[in-house]
């Protein structure tokens, strides 16, 4: 299937998903007759294009400059430069060697991993939508004509946008399906050729991690532990695990700055440390520093419009208060 959706990476935080069934009567404005539970890869891929088309989002196109060796593919990975995974795909296809296999599977498990990431965002962004959907939807009353006109106006579109966004979410967790079973294959040639090879135990530890399989992930870091090195991205399964299996955000905080001390290119922890971060104004500190790293990253364009509101509402709020 051809890698269609990585024009997500232009997508702005416009809103997300609602479960649903069905897709005729659904609402939405994009991928008509493709159904939520149903929908393929190549149906997943059309429904994000015509997002796109719908809502004027151009994608960004991946950089000139050739991938021309491994280590280049190794620098895409560890700056998340997603517009560049599918040439790095193509450079690395084939590729054997227990090195280059693990090396191969990071690369096609960082790809479901930013997909699904998306869709996280997205899904979040959805949980506000869905308040300001209800605000507009109750019953007022005391208020006639033109504000009740406009709050109409308003809901209608609420309720068309996050039907569009609800297939787009869907949409990336179904294109994220395919990167992964491909990632696993590979990293479990890597471990059949060396069955002492930490990273990777490590890529198939953060498999697990994004399938959800905790069991499993435990079995393949206590592997990796007996590595005799600790490599930035054994911090940055630890921390992903703080946050996703034991819901706490502080550690995951924590580990995360280390993984960027660790390794300052490693920016798909610049990243997290951005999601994760409960607290509004070290989250658009994050933000700024993301930016830095990487200016138009998945993080940024999705979450950085949201983060960066919040934050301004934050800022007028404090004024106003401490007077």
């Amino acid at each position: 299937m051809k890698r269609t959706a990585f024009a997500l990476l232009s997508i702005i935080a416009l809103g997300a998903c609602a479960s649903s069934k069905g897709s005729t009567n659904d609402g939405s404005t994009i991928g008509k007759g493709i159904d939520l539970e149903t929908m393929r890869p190549p149906e997943a891929a059309q429904v994000v294009q015509e997002f796109q088309k719908a809502y004027g989002i151009p994608p960004i196109p991946p950089p000139d400059t050739p991938v021309t060796s491994m280590a280049q593919v190794l620098e895409i990975i560890r700056g998340d430069r997603l517009p560049e995974y599918e040439a790095a795909r193509r450079f690395a296809a084939g590729r054997q060697g227990a090195e280059a296999l693990t090396v191969r599977g990071y690369l096609e498990l960082s790809y479901a991993g930013a997909l699904m990431t998306a869709a996280w965002i997205l899904d979040h962004q959805r949980r506000r939508d869905l308040t300001e959907l209800r605000q507009l939807s109750l019953s007022r009353p005391l208020e006639q004509g033109e504000t009740g006109a406009r709050d109409e106006a308003r809901a209608a579109k609420l309720k068309t946008k996050t039907a569009d966004l609800q297939k787009v979410v869907r949409a990336l967790r179904v294109l994220a399906e395919e990167p992964l079973v491909a990632g696993a294959d590979l990293i479990k040639q890597a471990i059949s050729q060396d069955p002492k090879a930490q990273l990777a135990y490590l890529a198939n530890a953060n498999y697990f991690r994004l399938r959800g399989d905790w069991l499993e992930y435990d079995r393949m870091m206590r592997y990796a532990d007996e590595g005799p090195e600790d490599p930035p991205v054994r911090t940055f399964l630890r921390a992903m695990e703080a946050f996703e299996r034991y819901v706490d955000p502080a550690r995951c905080e924590m580990l995360l700055k280390q993984t960027v001390a660790k390794r300052p290119d490693f920016v798909r922890a610049q990243a997290n440390l951005v999601l994760v971060n409960e607290d509004i104004g070290e989250k658009y500190a994050e933000l700024q520093a993301l930016k830095q790293m990487s200016p138009n990253h998945l993080v940024v364009r999705l979450a950085g419009p949201m983060i960066e509101e919040e934050y301004e509402t934050s800022q007028e709020l404090k004024g106003v208060l401490s007077n």
